[in-house]
């Protein structure tokens, strides 16, 4: 029995069917879980309690939107489309948290065009893999369907290694996301690297569900609602502004992704090698994951492709009030690289 009841969290349980546990997580600090980690816990046990959102988030969020937001409705539109064409019973199955809000777009836009796309969130973890309890459910709940794994964005590509690596035989690695920078998912709305605005926010933007983690063997991910942010929860006026960013698309429009990038995790660990990073696990390419690193990590540098492009404002102005040297980097492939304090991922 899945947990997608309004108590649990604060999504529209008509666009989303949450296959994650309710449990309370080990909490720990910044500082706690970088030196756990650097013992060789698993990142996936641990969870760092989510602060109100700042004031440089939230105008990030809002300024993405108003930027960013044509585009994004455009993007969703084409993805949606291609997903409907390219596939006879397709069944979005989001990662969260990033691709969830992407998957409630898509079905909302579905059902605008008189399709039903059934969509479903579940976790997956770098190191952990797909939540394959959570997965059998969806499973067993569309035996003929085609998967489609929905997230926001790629960095380096870790999500898709690890989808690739911990599905199940038999169960194709499809992942269609809004922006790939990675040039690594089967479906792309653009590989442009851009700031999708729920990028810029943790569980506001996401029915007030934190980061997922692992309780145990063979049991489901888990998640808690984050009931103290519940004023800033910004996700059914996130939903509703794409839903009104994506109304002028129809299910003909066309996915143009423009080429695929070559190879750029190899530029970015190559730039963060000049600073003497050269643990790959300790480089967050792309501005969507160098945002994560200041939102959940210790970051210890920045690198920046235009030291003056709006949508890495909110990562200097981050960078800045945390002492993080900024560097500006204009052959990056990415309009971000962000490199995390010692030790493990």
């Amino acid at each position: 029995m899945t947990l997608s009841v309004p108590l649990f969290h604060s999504l529209p349980p008509e666009d989303v069917r949450v296959h994650l546990n309710a449990a309370s997580p080990r909490l720990v600090s910044i500082d706690e879980k970088e030196a756990l980690i650097r013992s060789g816990v698993s990142y996936g046990e641990l969870l760092t309690p989510e602060q109100a959102p700042s004031d440089a988030q939230t105008a990030a969020y809002h300024g993405a939107l108003r930027r960013n937001g044509p585009r994004v409705g455009q993007l969703l539109a084409a993805l949606s489309a291609e997903t409907l064409r390219a596939y006879p019973q397709p069944v979005l199955v989001s990662l969260a948290r990033a691709g969830t809000p992407v998957g409630c777009a898509m079905r909302r836009l579905a059902r605008r065009w008189g399709r039903d796309l059934p969509h479903h969130t579940l976790s997956i973890i770098r190191g952990e893999g797909i939540d394959r309890a959570a997965l059998a459910e969806v499973q067993a709940a569309h035996p003929h369907a085609q998967l489609i794994f929905v997230d926001g964005w790629t960095g380096k590509g870790s999500i898709h290694d690890t989808l690739k690596g911990s599905l199940p035989a038999g169960v194709p690695a499809r992942l269609a996301v809004l922006s790939d920078p990675a040039g690594v998912a089967l479906h792309a709305a653009t590989h442009d690297d851009l700031l999708l605005p729920h990028a810029a926010l943790n569980a506001t933007v996401c029915g007030l569900l934190s980061r997922s983690f692992v309780t145990a063997p063979g049991q489901r991910h888990a998640a808690r609602r984050e009931d103290s942010l519940a004023p800033h929860d910004l996700s059914a006026h996130y939903l509703d502004a794409l839903d009104d960013l994506s109304r002028p698309y129809g299910p003909d429009t066309p996915l143009v992704s423009g080429p695929r990038p070559v190879q750029p995790q190899a530029a970015a660990l190559a730039a963060a090698a000049r600073l003497g990073v050269l643990d790959p696990h300790r480089v967050k390419p792309g501005v969507g994951e160098a945002t994560r690193v200041f939102l959940r990590r210790r970051p210890a540098h920045l690198l920046v492709r235009d030291a003056a492009h709006p949508d890495t404002g909110h990562l200097r102005e981050l960078a800045d009030a945390s002492g993080v040297p900024v560097t500006t980097h204009p052959d990056l492939p990415y309009l971000a690289v962000a490199t995390i304090a010692g030790g493990e991922p």
